[in-house]
């Protein structure tokens, strides 16, 4: 390629990546307006919210069947170890 060519090409290129970019932000708030959405569906109380988030499930509602209550503690010790493996 040749000095012209590559000068043609920057332009060009910066554009794309602009619009890349733009769109990456188009999808990133499109997605965290599907989130706010599905949270007030739920019409949690912040307190309830907060117990979601935290791992603990909603309080006063039973987990779904075949789905544990209680996460289940894995030792982190034993996943490292086997992922060192």
């Amino acid at each position: 390629m040749n000095v012209s060519t590559r000068r043609l090409q920057r332009p060009a290129r910066k554009s794309y990546q602009n619009r890349l970019r733009g769109l990456e932000a188009q999808k990133t708030e499109a997605e965290n307006l599907q989130i706010v959405q599905l949270v007030r569906s739920m019409r949690l109380s912040p307190h309830e919210l907060s117990a979601m988030l935290s791992g603990g499930g909603i309080p006063g509602m039973e987990a779904a069947p075949g789905y544990p209550a209680e996460p289940a503690d894995h030792d982190t010790e034993e996943m490292e170890d086997t992922e060192n493996e």
